[in-house]
């Protein structure tokens, strides 16, 4: 269960801020920096933990402290905050701050498509959008999980007041499991999906982005703009030595493998091999470089997240995401 499910408060986020100095932090940009996790370490990981394994953050220059978030809507504070120089976050999240004047930057994509899906057990039938009007949806209690269910219906030609929504919370496989619910939002193919084909659990899976809601980066790599500004060869280092690390687990599977299950032996080896399988050609799956973030695609998801109360006005994308610190390649933006 992933924690884009969770929008920091706004006053939380503002108080940390106030009880904080900006930016974080010496001239020139600290030798050892932290980053935090979305959630535990998992196949979305992958490329970070490689990173690591290979070398490629000493070759910059740093020693990165990976860890876990306490409380997984805590990040973007963390990181406004100076105290966490990099945080894995969702364009949503991210787009979110930048509409209330939040000061963090998206700086990589690590998933350039969404993962979030729609998900029900097979027994049910429901392997078409068409298929959830008269049915009960889980949802993890944001407002994109049912504006996403609403679009996906409308597209369909359904009503959306024909589906009732549930907010479950973190407990969409539970939901999901105990008939509570028909279906469930909010919950990713390449993990959740897996898991509960390993506990015997068939499933019928519906992409998000293939049945009307806009392409977007599920996982990105933020910091604060003020670091950002301050420290801009610590960035592009950082940057740089996370590229190589998702571009050798996209050549050497088998090492991301072994690199995550380093990093968490509490993972089942055979649920990370499949998690691992439909995880990394996610990396790159199509002709742009690893990490890039296509602004006009950001465009697009803030039309529709605006037209349907996902954000609260609309945000230039320049505002909350910016390839400048990604390894030059000839045609980037």
């Amino acid at each position: 269960m992933k924690p884009h499910r969770l929008c920091p408060t706004l006053a939380a986020l503002l108080l940390v801020l106030l009880a904080s100095s900006c930016g974080g932090g010496g001239k020139g940009g600290p030798e050892e920096v932290t980053l935090t996790l979305d959630w535990y370490p998992n196949a979305d990981h992958a490329g970070i933990y490689l990173a690591r394994e290979r070398g490629y953050f000493r070759e910059e220059g740093l020693r990165v402290r990976i860890r876990q978030p306490s409380d997984p809507a805590s990040v973007l504070q963390l990181v406004a905050a100076g105290r966490s120089e990099f945080g894995i976050s969702y364009e949503n999240e991210v787009l979110n701050a930048a509409a209330r004047g939040i000061p963090v930057l998206s700086v990589m994509a690590i998933m350039q498509h969404p993962l979030n899906s729609i998900i029900s057990l097979k027994k049910s039938g429901i392997d078409r959008p068409e298929e959830l009007a008269g049915k009960r949806v889980g949802y993890a209690g944001q407002s994109f999980g049912t504006a996403a269910i609403d679009t996906v219906l409308r597209r369909a030609g359904k009503d959306p007041s024909s589906v009732e929504k549930v907010n479950v919370g973190y407990d969409l496989r539970p939901a999901l499991t105990s008939g509570r619910v028909d279906a469930v939002v909010d919950a990713y193919w390449n993990i959740e999906a897996v898991e509960l084909a390993q506990e015997g659990f068939e499933t019928n899976v519906i992409r998000l982005n293939e049945v009307g809601i806009p392409n977007y980066n599920e996982l990105v790599v933020v910091t604060s703009r003020s670091y950002a500004e301050e420290n801009p060869e610590v960035v592009r280092g950082f940057v740089r030595a996370l590229v190589k690390g998702h571009e050798y687990a996209l050549e050497h599977p088998r090492a991301a493998r072994d690199a995550l299950l380093e990093a968490n032996p509490e993972l089942d080896p055979e649920t990370v091999e499949r998690t691992l399988e439909l995880t990394v050609p996610m990396f790159k799956d199509r002709g742009e470089p690893v990490g890039y973030q296509e602004p006009e695609e950001w465009r697009r998801y803030v039309r529709w997240a605006v037209e349907n109360g996902v954000l609260p006005r609309p945000v230039e994308v320049e505002e909350a995401m910016t390839n400048r610190y990604l390894p030059e390649r000839e045609g980037m933006r």
